[in-house]
């Protein structure tokens, strides 16, 4: 086993969050063939989104700081009453409350429960991504058997931080499904993919780069609904199943190595399957 470093020049990556399912899938969007591809507010670390921070337009000044770090304390808070009061207004209020804000202070939030499940999502997306890039996370060699049980290993890892909140997860996802919160919601999809994809050792600047991450969305999004009917014993039956989807995209990226146009018409199909998937079917 061996562990792929991280280049020690610490880069910068200012651009805005997907507005849109293309742009979603742009390669090489921070420059260079071995950058991490990434998304949120840059972190110079490569963390996407700054430790589960909100996203922001770019034009967060002065009070607007003050107001999303506000914001940040109030969702923190918030998330232990999710259990109880769901992703909802509610459960924000009592977040809110707890730091001794009046329960008004949701007016702050357009869609207080959406916000809520998307900042958890990122922030568990940087949980994760923390783990790969200290170690702690066993990093694959050149082996497609080390890569499988990579890539097993960092979905099971990504999946089980929704445990908390398993019973109120179905909610969750409905709300994200809304035309209004979808794209930010395939961002941080695109992002927890992307980070696997990184520390995976994926360097593809061709079409492998868009059918890998297609590929590992699909299993995540497949496998997260998998794990909300799962009654077996510690979640037996989606471990066994996350592992032979992996698999077989691992079998599948060998084939398109050698098949470029193969990899294309893969491309073409994959982009509406993993869109229905995502519950990315609404008219744009």
């Amino acid at each position: 086993m061996c562990n792929i470093k991280m280049n020690n020049d610490k880069e910068t990556c200012n651009f805005a969050r997907a507005n849109n399912f293309r742009s979603a899938f742009r390669p090489n969007v921070c420059g260079g063939s071995t950058s991490r591809p990434c998304s949120g507010s840059g972190d110079p670390n490569g963390n996407p989104n700054g430790s589960g921070q909100l996203a922001t337009d770019g034009n967060d000044v002065g009070g607007d700081s003050y107001e999303k770090d506000v914001k940040t304390k109030i969702l923190q808070s918030s998330l232990q009453h999710v259990p109880r009061h769901g992703w909802s207004r509610d459960t924000v209020a009592a977040g809110a409350e707890e730091l001794g804000y009046p329960d008004t202070v949701h007016g702050l939030f357009r869609d207080p429960g959406a916000e809520l499940a998307l900042y958890f999502y990122s922030a568990s997306n940087d949980s994760l991504s923390r783990l790969l890039r200290d170690g702690t996370l066993t990093l694959p060699t050149e082996s497609k058997a080390e890569l499988t049980a990579f890539l097993t290993v960092a979905i099971k890892t990504r999946l089980l931080m929704l445990q908390p909140y398993l019973n109120q997860w179905p909610q969750a996802i409905a709300l994200l499904s809304k035309p209004s919160n979808a794209p930010q919601a395939l961002s941080n999809l695109m992002t927890l993919v992307n980070d696997v994809c990184y520390y995976a050792g994926d360097r593809s600047i061709d079409t492998r780069w868009y059918t890998r991450r297609i590929g590992l969305a699909t299993i995540y999004k497949s496998s997260e609904l998998h794990l909300l009917q799962d009654g077996s014993q510690g979640y037996d039956d989606t471990w066994k199943f996350v592992r032979r989807a992996v698999e077989e995209c691992v079998k599948l990226d060998t084939m398109l190595e050698s098949n470029a146009q193969l990899a294309k018409d893969v491309v073409t199909a994959s982009v509406s399957t993993a869109k229905n998937i995502l519950g990315l079917t609404w008219n744009r």
